[in-house]
């Protein structure tokens, strides 16, 4: 798995990689700017995720995301922000992005969230999400809605397969989310997780 993490404020992108890099399938490489993004990009490497800054220098709004969306040596793109607007992030979205990661979250979900994009997630913030409502359960407020929705099922019970089925996905792709949902609730397996949303009053 290959990253590239471009974001002009270096001290955060060298926390991140060397978090992802304590895994030793994964490979990152850096950029500060989106045109030092753009020459990795046309030096030969295939990236898996290209996560940019929304406002670092070159990115000219969504302007920059498109320019990354088009390159053939992507797989996924991400946003990650202090502050973006909802539109924007709903905007980039449409254009093709996989995910927007606000730079307020904690080092390891920020890690688990790349790697879970990587390999073909996407992820969004309940609050950029069209129609957002307040109200959601805090214990459970680093859960994505998608996330939300496959913990409620597996607290009563379905397996990977009904959920898939009942919700119109993969059943590789529920299973990517209960890995995601595991680690995000610090949890060792499903089991742990339902009894948590039970417990929460998820249900």
């Amino acid at each position: 798995m290959r990253i590239l993490l471009a974001d002009d404020h270096l001290l955060l992108i060298e926390m991140i990689a060397t978090y992802l890099c304590q895994d030793d399938t994964v490979a990152v490489d850096k950029a500060a700017t989106l045109p030092a993004a753009m020459q990795l990009l046309n030096s030969g490497h295939d990236y898996d995720l290209v996560v940019l800054d929304y406002q670092m220098p070159g990115m000219n709004g969504l302007l920059g995301l498109k320019q990354v969306l088009e390159a053939e040596n992507v797989k996924h793109v991400a946003l990650m922000s202090g502050q973006i607007p909802a539109t924007e992030a709903r905007e980039a979205f449409r254009l093709g992005a996989v995910g927007v990661i606000a730079k307020s979250v904690s080092a390891n979900y920020f890690v688990q969230t790349l790697k879970y994009l990587a390999m073909g997630g996407k992820h969004m913030p309940d609050e950029f999400a069209e129609g957002a409502e307040g109200g959601q359960n805090p214990f459970f407020e680093q859960l994505s809605r998608r996330e939300t929705e496959i913990l409620r099922e597996i607290a009563t019970g379905k397996t990977n397969k009904s959920i898939a089925y009942e919700l119109g996905i993969r059943e590789t792709t529920v299973k990517q989310f209960v890995t995601l949902i595991n680690k995000k609730l610090n949890v060792q397996n499903r089991t742990q997780a339902a009894l948590l949303a039970r417990d929460h009053g998820l249900l």
